[in-house]
């Protein structure tokens, strides 16, 4: 607890203070992006939480393949070792912040059934527990569990944040941190400390049920460990140096509400529009030879049935041609689409 004890240390510069403002300006916007995607909620959902998975995975160096991965997010799979079992086990850990993160409480039972979940058929993940300097009958000294001093660290938490005194990522990020050091649990305590950084932020910052954090957080990780050894160095003596960890969350919350803005200019002039439209001017402007994945990646929000059914009407049209088959096959070009002719026409005016 010793970051979050000494909050007044922390003086915010000039700098993030204005990104800082720029952030919650964006976070102004959040019932405008819960109103215009409401009806592809559950599609950005499912999407999330499958890039949150994976790029998971990246940060702490699975030792599964990028295809493995990727297939085990989708699918309800058997593992077939410990390893694919607790990615599976993230996985479902994940989901369930992504489904309803306004509910998340940060409380002891809370951490434990996340503890309990990530161990399912794996190694276990237990409370540490350590001899107190309280003495005890016969001088000897007696066992405590890091459960209570979770419960403690917890209690501080939520006592500074309502004294709205401090900024809330600067609170959640000296969270993390003393959640590291203490070592709570005998194994697992980086992966718990992460997920539970990323349920605090998604629960006061919307803008992760469209973008992925672990995606964002991922080109942020490099500098993320320089901030964190440079925090730790420095926990024991109470001042641990955490500006550069809440300068990079800020840096994701920022980037991670560009992105939002920026596809979502986009989404609501599509709204209205024929999806299957959508998908064939994409074709007609795109690449020559496309794959189906490079559609979906386009229109995250259209069904697979939609492609399939737009893919299979250009085809009967003479406009595409499959190369191959199976699911990694590709597509091709063979004449210009009505789309494109017309977007030609009205280039010329």
């Amino acid at each position: 607890m010793k970051a979050l004890q000494n909050m007044e240390r922390i003086q915010v510069n000039h700098e993030v203070m204005l990104l800082l403002l720029s952030v919650y300006e964006s976070k102004g916007k959040e019932f405008y992006y819960d109103e215009l995607f409401s009806r592809d909620s559950n599609v950005y959902e499912k999407k999330v939480v499958l890039d949150n998975a994976y790029y998971f995975a990246k940060i702490f160096s699975f030792d599964l393949t990028d295809s493995r991965l990727k297939l085990l997010a989708k699918k309800d799979l058997l593992s077939k070792n410990k390893e694919e079992q607790f990615y599976i086990n993230i996985r479902e850990a994940l989901t369930l912040v992504q489904k309803n993160p306004k509910d998340f409480e940060l409380l002891v039972n809370e951490i434990s059934d996340l503890a309990k979940l990530l161990s399912e058929q794996t190694n276990p993940i237990k409370y540490q527990t350590y001899k107190s300097e309280e003495i005890a009958i016969l001088a000897t000294k007696k066992e405590k569990s890091k459960k209570e001093d979770l419960e403690k660290l917890i209690e501080l938490f939520n006592k500074q944040i309502k004294t709205k005194q401090y900024e809330l990522s600067q609170l959640i990020a000296n969270f993390y941190v003393d959640f590291l050091n203490m070592k709570i649990f005998s194994d697992k305590n980086q992966e718990i400390a992460l997920i539970l950084l990323y349920a605090l932020l998604i629960k006061h910052f919307n803008v992760f049920k469209y973008v992925s954090f672990f995606k964002n957080f991922n080109d942020f990780k490099t500098i993320w460990k320089s901030g964190l050894d440079q925090a730790n160095y420095y926990w024991e003596t109470h001042y641990a140096q955490t500006d550069l960890l809440s300068r990079v969350l800020v840096d994701i919350l920022k980037k991670s509400y560009e992105e939002v803005d920026e596809f979502s200019r986009e989404y609501a002039f599509e709204k209205n529009l024929n999806k299957s439209d959508n998908i064939e001017n994409t074709i007609s402007k795109g690449n020559e030879v496309f794959t189906k994945e490079d559609i979906r990646k386009a229109h995250p929000t259209v069904s697979e049935a939609t492609i399939d059914r737009t893919l299979k009407r250009l085809k009967d049209e003479n406009i595409i041609r499959p190369l191959g088959k199976g699911r990694s096959s590709k597509w091709i070009r063979i004449v210009e689409s009505r789309n494109k002719n017309k977007d030609q026409q009205l280039t010329l005016f």
